[in-house]
This record gives structure tokens, sequence and C-alpha cells, in this order.
């Protein structure tokens, strides 16, 4: 089994993962090909695996010089592999003003590096909301992130990838999006069943039509739990 690297992936994790690996286009007993991939940064079996340093992840949120933001590359990678996951790598957040002619102060750099960390921190914190199908991991390093990457395809070289097998337990499991609504203080799985027999589906359930009196008709949804429910449209809509 080959582990593919998007070709527009960080030469520095290519050449780690060579090192450790071997380039399949220059020894056919290598194991990493780096081409060109429609969607995801690396393919190991049925696992599609969206990479991001933590800086490109906060530019990729907002869209900075991009054409495309995270959420669409995501709603790509769930739709295109069994088992799709975004990995963050890296701790160190490197702030950058633009439009700025001097150099920026200690507390303009303070203040961005603040802004950086919110904004991670908000979409990290709904991200199981908005994707429940698509799998998350953090590293603290980029090396760390390569030792994950050789591990996961030594282990699948091991036990093989059954595709069949893995579609079947994920239609027979829990809706992803009851497990996303119960995890939330005081929804239990019967609410999160309800609100979702009422609505359809966890987007329908946030979208501005939706009013709190109405979520409130459904048996065990109070005033509280309401507006807790309805708290997350900002984030999980954006």
């Amino acid at each position: 089994m080959v582990l593919y690297v998007d070709d527009r992936e960080n030469n520095v994790v290519i050449h780690k993962l060579f090192a450790r690996l071997g380039d399949r286009d220059q020894d056919s007993r290598g194991l990493v090909q780096v081409k060109r991939l429609p969607s995801a940064d690396y393919i190991i079996g049925d696992w599609g695996i969206e990479a991001k340093e933590i800086n490109d992840l906060y530019h990729s949120i907002l869209g900075h010089g991009r054409s495309r933001t995270i959420v669409g590359q995501l709603m790509d990678l769930k739709d295109d592999f069994p088992t799709p996951m975004l990995v963050v790598y890296g701790s160190m957040l490197k702030p950058f003003i633009p439009g700025r002619k001097r150099r920026p102060s200690k507390a303009e750099l303070v203040k961005e590096t603040q802004r950086m960390r919110q904004t991670i921190l908000n979409f990290k914190s709904t991200f199981q909301l908005r994707f429940p199908e698509v799998r998350f991991m953090q590293f603290d390093t980029m090396d760390d992130f390569v030792a994950f990457l050789v591990t996961a395809h030594t282990q699948k070289l091991i036990v093989g990838v059954d595709t069949h097998t893995h579609k079947a337990v994920k239609t027979q499991s829990t809706d992803p999006q009851v497990l996303a609504l119960s995890s939330l203080p005081g929804i239990t799985q019967t609410h999160a069943e309800q609100v979702l027999e009422k609505y359809g589906s966890l987007r329908e359930i946030l979208k501005l039509k939706t009013r709190q009196k109405d979520l409130m008709t459904i048996d065990g949804i109070g005033r509280k739990k309401a507006k807790l429910i309805l708290s997350l449209r900002d984030n999980y809509m954006s």
C-alpha cells in the first residue's frame, strides 16, 4: 500500500517521509508517492487526511489568500473518503499584521496572537458539530505528525483495509448528529433524536428560521436547552 502525498504539501514533511519510507518514483520498493490529489493532502488506504500547520489552519479558517476556506476542503474530504481526517500540527503561532510600513509593536503582536488563538479555539469548539463525520487529531510538532503518518501506514499494511466492512459498520452506528447534539450539557441522546426527528438535520435546526419557542415544543427541551442549541448557530453556519 502506497502513502500518497499531494505535491503542494510542505517539502520538509515530504522529505522526512521519503527518509522513513522511501520514494516510489525513485525506487519501486518505496512506499511514498507524490502526486496531485483532488482532495486530501495524504491518502492511506481509505483514510483521507487534510493536514494543517497551526498557522495555516488559522488562515484557512478565515480564507486569507485562498480560493476556499477549510470548510470547503472538509466538505470535499467527507464526500470522497470513508474515513476523513483533519490533522493539525505545530503549536507556535506567528502573528502577521498586513499593510504595516513599520514593525508592529509588542502589544499589537500580542493582540493579534490572542485573536488567532481565539479564532482557532472557536473552530475547534464547534468542529464535532459542524463535521461529525471527520476525525480530528493534533500534534505538537511536525516530527510527531510525520511519526503518526509512518505508524498509521505501517499498521494499515499489517492489518489491511476492508472498505466494505467499514461502510457496513458505519451504517449501523449511531447517527453522528445525535452524538454531536447529545454532547451538549443537559442534552440526552433521546432529546437529540427527538430534535432531529422534528427538523431532519443539524443544519436545518440551526437555520435562522428556527425559533427558540419551536424547539421548546419538543418534550424535555426547555428554555435553557433551546438557547444552548441555538447558541451554536453562528459558528456552525459560518
